[in-house]
C-alpha cells in the first residue's frame, strides 16, 4: 500500500518520540508573518492617509486657485491678464488698473482666510505676495519648475513656520485672460487632518485590531494544539515502550523498516540460535501455588534476558518456561556460548527449586511474519530451530548442549563430542555436554 503524500516517513524521523513542534513552528515561523503583515498593513495604510490628505489639500489649493482667477478676471481684468502674460509687476502696478488689481488680490486673500499666498509669473518672477517686499523678485524653486514646465502640482511640508507646520502648494493654472500662472498657497497642517484622521482611524483600526485578534486566537489555538500533540506523542510512546516488551527486538526493527511498504518480508539467515528450558517444570508446576510460579518464572526470565542482552542476542519469543533467543552478526557463536555460560552460571548461584538446561544450534533459518494478516507474529522458524530445541532436550538442569560445529566456529576446544540422535533427523548430531557451575 502506498504512503500518503502527508504522511512522516519513519525511517528518515527516528526521533519520533518527540512530539511535532507546532508550536515552536508557529511562532518562529507564521508569528512573524502576522507581524509583518500588521506592520505592513499600518505602513500602508499611513501612506495611504497621507496621500490621501495631501490630494484633499491639493485640490482645495486648485479650487481656491480658481477662484481667485475668476475673481481678478471680473475685478481687473486688464491688469490681470498683464501679470498673467509675463508683463514685470511695477510697471503693472503704478496704473491705477494694477492698483486695483492688488487690493483684490488682498482681499481675496482674506476672504479665503489663506496664510499665505504668491503667485509666480514666468522666469520665477513673484507677481504677487503677502510680503510687498517679495514681489517682483525671482525664486525659480524646484516645485515652482515642476509646476511651471511639467503642468504638474506639488506639496512641500514646512515645519515651524510661525510657530505652526504648514503645507506649501504649488498649482499652475492657465487664467482665464490667457497665460499662465503658478499659485504658492500655504494651508496649515492641522485643517483638515483632524477630520481626516476620525475617518480613516476607524477603517485602518478595524481591520488592524481583527488581524492582532486573530493572531491571539491562532496563538491559542496552536497552543491547544500543541499540548494536544505533546499528551498524544507522550501516550503513543508510553505505549510503543510497554509493547516493546512483549516482542523481540528483530521484530521492532523489521516492523520499523516495513512502515514503507506495510509488510514485512521472509528472509533466509544465517544465525546462532540459544534454547533454554526449565527442567521438571510441570511437576512443579502441579505442586506449587500459582502465584509462586509466577514469581520463579519472573526471577529465572529475569536473568536469561539480562544474560542474553549482555552478549548481543535478542529474545526471539518466551514459551512458557522456555526461552529462544538468536544472535547475528560477526561473533554469534561465542556470543551466544558466553551468553549460555553467563545465565546458567547466574541461575546456579541463586538456589532455585529447578535448574535450567541450554541449547545453541547455528543454522539457517526463515525470519519474517508468521499468521494471518491481522495477527501476527515475527519469529524464525526452520529445521535449526527444532534442532535447537532438541539439543536443549538433552540438557540437564546447569547444562549446556551445543553442536561441534558452533563450538568450533566461537573457538573452543572439543574435549568430550558425543552423538546425538536428534528426532526428525537421519544423520547423527556431534554435540559437546558442558556443566556450568
Amino acid at each position: 500500500m502506498p504512503k500518503s503524500p502527508t504522511e512522516p516517513d519513519i525511517n528518515q524521523h527516528p526521533d519520533y518520540d518527540n512530539p511535532y513542534p507546532l508550536k515552536r513552528l508557529f511562532r518562529r515561523r507564521v508569528l512573524p508573518l502576522f507581524l509583518l503583515l500588521a506592520a505592513a498593513f499600518c505602513a500602508v495604510a499611513g501612506w495611504g492617509g497621507t496621500q490621501l490628505m495631501q490630494s484633499v489639500y491639493m485640490e482645495f489649493a486648485a479650487r481656491r486657485a480658481l477662484i481667485i482667477d475668476r475673481a481678478m478676471s471680473s475685478d481687473a481684468p486688464g491688469a490681470w491678464a498683464e501679470l498673467a502674460k509675463g508683463a514685470l509687476p511695477s510697471a503693472v502696478y503704478a496704473t491705477p488698473a494694477g492698483q486695483q488689481l492688488l487690493a483684490a488680490l488682498g482681499d481675496e486673500e482674506s476672504e479665503l482666510s489663506l496664510s499665505r499666498l504668491k503667485i509666480y509669473g514666468q522666469g520665477g518672477m513673484i507677481v504677487y505676495s503677502s510680503e510687498a517686499n517679495l514681489i517682483g523678485t525671482t525664486d525659480a524653486s524646484p516645485a515652482f519648475l515642476k509646476a511651471m514646465e511639467d503642468d504638474a502640482r506639488s506639496l512641500v511640508r514646512k515645519y515651524g513656520v510661525g510657530g505652526i507646520d504648514l503645507y506649501e502648494l504649488y498649482v499652475p493654472i492657465h487664467t482665464l485672460a490667457g497665460g499662465r500662472l503658478v499659485f504658492e498657497l500655504y494651508e496649515p497642517v492641522g485643517i483638515l487632518d483632524t477630520l481626516l484622521l476620525r475617518v480613516g482611524a476607524p477603517a485602518v483600526a478595524v481591520p488592524l485590531v481583527f488581524l492582532v485578534l486573530l493572531g491571539f486566537a491562532t496563538n491559542g489555538l496552536v497552543l491547544r494544539a500543541q499540548g494536544d500533540i505533546d499528551w498524544r506523542t507522550t501516550q503513543l510512546a508510553r505505549l510503543r515502550h510497554e509493547l516493546e516488551r512483549f516482542v523481540s527486538r528483530s521484530t521492532i526493527d523489521a516492523t520499523r523498516q516495513s512502515v514503507e511498504s506495510r509488510s514485512i518480508e521472509s528472509r533466509k539467515i544465517e544465525c546462532t540460535l540459544l534454547m533454554s528450558d526449565i527442567r521438571d517444570f510441570t511437576a512443579y508446576s502441579e505442586e506449587t501455588p500459582p502465584e509462586e510460579v509466577v514469581e520463579f518464572l519472573n526471577r529465572v526470565m529475569s536473568v536469561q534476558v539480562a544474560a542474553i542482552s549482555e552478549f548481543g542476542g535478542d529474545v526471539d519469543k518466551m514459551i512458557g518456561d522456555a526461552v529462544l533467543a538468536r544472535f547475528d552478526g560477526p561473533g554469534r557463536e561465542c556470543r551466544a556460548i558466553d551468553a549460555a555460560a553467563r545465565l546458567l552460571a547466574d541461575l546456579g548461584r541463586l538456589e532455585l527449586p529447578r535448574g535450567v538446561g541450554v541449547g545453541i544450534f547455528s543454522g539457517p533459518v526463515i525470519s519474517g511474519a508468521i499468521g494471518p494478516a491481522d495477527r501476527q507474529d515475527f519469529t524464525v522458524i526452520g529445521d535449526s530451530v527444532n534442532v535447537a530445541a532438541r539439543l536443549c532436550s538433552a540438557a540437564k538442569a546447569g547444562e549446556l548442549v551445543v553442536d561441534v560445529e558452533t563450538a568450533l566456529s566461537a573457538g573452543g576446544k572439543i574435549m568430550q563430542p558425543e552423538e546425538l540422535s536428534v528426532k526428525g533427523r537421519r544423520q547423527v548430531l556431534h554435540v559437546e555436554r558442558r556443566k556450568i557451575t
